[in-house]
């Protein structure tokens, strides 16, 4: 007994030496900062957020405080400065202190958040009988809408003013228009989708293709040019994402990059191989075990039943496929890889030129959604709070956040599109939500 004893004690010790250690891993990270403006000069009084905690700067602008929730955003406050916003990702190996130096930028520079007046506001298409459903700017300003007037579904061309041009009679209850990596536009429905050009002074459709056969085609082709196409693959449950150049005159082909959150990817698998039954399975088991039994084989139903439910979340939320798009931004082809915080630079032939990390995705109401302009030279992060959509600009060199814009005038935007210094987006009308409208608003203030 007291050998029983010792070794439990011992135990126990051990336990509590681990969970220490464990804690303080977690909770008991010290970061040290010092904020300064751009001149150099400390900046005093300053609030400095990290999760959930607070600190102010002393009058060396030195702060100091804990946290154990990594990645972290930091926020740091203070008069006559812009807001300023980053992501702290956990310290080195072994390491319980993380040094963390900002920078305040003035309000007169680029980095501050833009606020849009009502004035820099447009209704693009002001029709009120008009119900938008999908639309799609092209490089010239032009627009192609898919709308509803009554009980009539259109495909109209629009000019930049938002003057209608022509215009064609569709099928009723399209899904969306979709824009496959060549270019040309496609009209999606639930059972067939139409390609669609414009014909001298008319919006031709071609006959329609199977969903199940034409979706393949728009989901997996992700660039396109004269040499070659680059076609994407999700594999393992879409927790492993390939990229493959294919050249078009020889028909070769090769890996161009591969990401895979191996992480989740071993969770999932783990949580598959003990709930991946189906009710059919269960009860045949059950039955095998219990015979004709009633009262076991409605507790096994139940059990069953259960595991059904849990087995739908799985399928429903936890298999999110990863983000990691491919986007033509400039000359380049490049690689957001959001599971492995950082984005890969290709030259359009598929050399690898480099790569810069990123951390945006880590700062609050991230949507998963990166959305180019549409003349493929800046690329923007759209995040969500309380309805209200904010994107943030890219910098394809550092790849932090060099600006911010609001949509604040409507909530919930869809379908958000950027072209020169507009905004584009579909919004619900709340008092009616059986009608969409389409509006446009400054990127900056005018």
């Amino acid at each position: 007994m007291t050998h029983f004893l010792k070794f439990r004690v011992v135990f126990l010790l051990a336990s509590f030496a681990l969970v220490t250690d464990l804690s303080w891993c977690q909770d008991d990270i010290i970061i040290k900062g010092k904020v300064v403006n751009e001149t150099g000069t400390p900046v005093r009084n300053a609030s400095v957020q990290i999760d959930i905690h607070n600190a102010r700067t002393n009058a060396n602008g030195f702060f100091i405080l804990k946290n154990g929730n990594f990645p972290a955003q930091i926020t740091v406050k203070a008069n006559q400065y812009n807001v300023f916003t980053d992501i702290l990702l956990f310290p080195e190996k072994w390491k319980d202190t993380l040094f963390v130096s900002v920078i305040m930028p003035a309000k007169e520079t680029q980095l501050e958040e833009v606020t849009v007046s009502a004035e820099s506001k447009f209704w693009v298409y002001p029709r009120k009988q008009a119900n938008v459903l999908d639309f799609k700017v092209e490089e010239d300003g032009n627009i192609i809408l898919c709308c509803s007037d009554e009980h009539n579904y259109f495909l109209r061309h629009l000019n930049e003013a938002g003057d209608k041009m022509y215009e064609t009679s569709i099928r009723k209850h399209p899904k969306q228009i979709r824009q496959d990596c060549g270019g040309k536009f496609h009209l999606v429905y639930n059972d067939s989708i139409y390609e669609t050009s414009i014909v001298g002074q008319s919006v031709g459709i071609f006959s329609p293709l199977p969903y199940y056969k034409a979706i393949g085609l728009l989901d997996n082709c992700s660039y396109s040019d004269d040499t070659s196409i680059i076609i994407r693959t999700y594999m393992n449950q879409k927790q492993y994402l390939e990229y493959q150049l294919i050249t078009k005159k020889t028909r070769s082909s090769k890996t161009l990059y591969v990401s895979e959150d191996r992480q989740k990817n071993r969770q999932l698998k783990d949580y598959e191989r003990e709930n991946r039954l189906t009710v059919g399975e269960i009860l045949k088991e059950s039955t095998a075990n219990h015979g004709d039994n009633l009262s076991n084989n409605r507790s096994d139903y139940k059990k069953a039943t259960e595991r059904w439910t849990t087995q739908t979340f799985y399928d429903l939320i936890l298999l999110k496929p990863i983000y990691a798009p491919l986007f033509e931004l400039n000359d380049s082809i490049i690689i957001f890889d959001h599971p492995n915080d950082s984005a890969i630079v290709f030259t359009k032939k598929g050399i690898r030129v480099r790569s810069f990390p990123i951390s945006y995705h880590y700062f609050r109401g991230w949507k998963s959604e990166l959305i180019p302009n549409i003349e493929k030279t800046s690329i923007y992060a759209r995040f969500e709070r309380d309805g209200i959509t904010s994107l943030r600009k890219i910098n394809l060199v550092t790849g932090k956040t060099e600006e911010v814009v609001q949509i604040k005038d409507h909530i919930y935007p869809e379908h958000i599109q950027i072209r020169k210094d507009f905004i584009y987006y579909v919004y619900k009308d709340y008092l009616d939500l059986s009608m969409h409208y389409i509006f446009k608003q400054h990127l900056r203030n005018r």
